[in-house]
């Protein structure tokens, strides 16, 4: 791959900074400018544990190894709990939004 043409790449078309005017970010700016895209990595990693999980549990079903199909169970129960979390704090940033008048600029 040719290193040239990455190196003409802009990040600030893809990953706008609400700061770029002034040149310098608050921590209130990096956080709305990084949560969105945490929450959709966070997304993508629950979709992939949940699918790793059950394929989990689908191997060790037909073998009869309890001990296995126990972590296997623990293993989904996890990213259950990860992504409820996740959710959880979604929605306590969206009530802060709504409570501050959208002063904060989540999303």
């Amino acid at each position: 791959m040719n290193g040239d043409l990455l190196a003409q790449v802009s990040i600030n078309s893809a990953w706008p900074l609400s700061c770029q005017n002034t040149g310098v970010c608050t921590i209130s700016e990096l956080v709305s400018n990084l949560l969105p895209k945490l929450i959709l990595i966070a997304g993508v990693v629950f979709f992939i544990l949940v699918i790793v999980a059950g394929i989990g549990l689908l191997a060790t079903a037909g073998s009869g190894d309890a001990h296995g199909m126990e972590n296997r169970k623990a293993f989904l129960t996890y990213a259950i709990i990860g992504f409820i979390i996740m959710f959880s704090a979604y929605w306590i940033l969206q009530i802060i939004n709504f409570i501050t008048n959208g002063a904060i600029n989540l999303f």
